[in-house]
This record gives C-alpha cells, sequence and structure tokens, in this order.
C-alpha cells in the first residue's frame, strides 16, 4: 500500500528544504483552492489555510506508543497513518483552535451553534453542522479499520452521521484524486453501505 505519501518520495536537492506534508496536500489535491470542511468558505491558492487531521493525534501517538509527535518524527507507522490524506481537511484558523484537542460528540440541546459554520462547542466536545458530519464519519471509520486504530468516538453515533449525510459529488471527486494520488481510496466513499460491515468495537 502506497501510502508514504510523496513527502518519502520527494526528495529534496541539497540547499532546499524538503516540502512538509501539508505542503504536498495543498499542492496535490487542492492546487486550485477548494472550500474549508466545517465552515464552507472557500479558499485560493496561497491564503492562510490550516489542515485538521480527523484522527486526533494524540490518539495516534498513544497508540504507536509515542509521547509526542517529535519522539515520531521517524516513525514510518505514525507518519503513514498522520499524513493519509483522506483524513487532511483544509479549515480556518479559527475552527483549528475551537477544535483542537476535543472530541466528535453530540452536545445537549441549548449549546450556542456557531452562525457562521453551524458547529457547536462544549468541554472537549466539538458537534460539526449535519452538512459534514458524514464526511467526518467516513474518514474516521476509515482510518479506524486502514489502520486498526481504536475509534475516537461513538461508532452507533459515526453510523448515524454517515447515514444522515450520504457522500455527494464533491466527496467523490476528492476520494478519486486522493486514489489516484495515493494509491487508495476510502470505501466507504465508494460504497457507503459497506459502513454496515464494521463491527462495533468492543473498548474504544
Amino acid at each position: 500500500m502506497a501510502l508514504l505519501l510523496a513527502v518519502a518520495l520527494c526528495w529534496s536537492s541539497p540547499g532546499q528544504a524538503t516540502p512538509s506534508a501539508d505542503d504536498l496536500f495543498f499542492e496535490q489535491v487542492y492546487a486550485e483552492g477548494g472550500r474549508t470542511l466545517y465552515c464552507g468558505t472557500e479558499f485560493s491558492p496561497g491564503d492562510r489555510i490550516r489542515i485538521e487531521r480527523i484522527y486526533p493525534d494524540r490518539a495516534l501517538l498513544q497508540h504507536v506508543g509515542c509521547t509526542n509527535a517529535r519522539l515520531c518524527q521517524n516513525n514510518a507507522d505514525y507518519l503513514r497513518a498522520s499524513n493519509d490524506m483522506h483524513h487532511m481537511f483544509p479549515v480556518e484558523r479559527q475552527t483549528d483552535l475551537d477544535r483542537r484537542g476535543a472530541l466528535f460528540g453530540e452536545l445537549r440541546s441549548g449549546v450556542p451553534t456557531s452562525q457562521r459554520c453551524g458547529y457547536r462547542l462544549g468541554f472537549q466536545t466539538f458537534e460539526p453542522a449535519e452538512a459534514v458530519r458524514g464526511i467526518v464519519a467516513r474518514a474516521m471509520m476509515y482510518m479506524h479499520v486502514q489502520y486498526d486504530l481504536p475509534l475516537a468516538g461513538s461508532y452507533e453515533m459515526f453510523l448515524r452521521w454517515h447515514e444522515s449525510a450520504p457522500p455527494e459529488a464533491e466527496e467523490r471527486e476528492r476520494n478519486a484524486l486522493i486514489g489516484d494520488i495515493q494509491g487508495n481510496r476510502n470505501p466507504f466513499i465508494d460504497d457507503p453501505d459497506s459502513m454496515r460491515d464494521v463491527p462495533p468495537p468492543t473498548l474504544f
């Protein structure tokens, strides 16, 4: 499976810095710009947009046995999973700050909703707007299955999100593009019914 990304394939010449995984992601997947995940804000190449990794880095580091990212900078398993484009998405700076450290979840009624982006924040909980919940669920379940990672959230919740917001054309096109670049696709986008075949984890 060719998932070490172009980071491992694009060696820099002497005196040049090796492009980061984030730079390569923008150059290869969003070369002409696009829209941010949670807010749907359009951006152009060169705009100050951040990248969010759907699967929480803290949980990934714990899974591979590293206490911090610096200690894992040469860990192939960590880099392969962290830089998998299927769970990388462009987001705005404020959204990146809002979600950082929080797990996906559902909040009680009455919690304020972001007027512009439609997500809600609670204590260590981030609830995305309904329109993007399916995208989040499919990316999270992909990481769980692809890398045998603990599911960071509720299995039943992700199934509900997936079924309430099935893949649309933009998500399918992105999946195909990443498949061409990376060598594999997210099966839950190609075949939404297959997500029901994933057994519920015993612990998460």
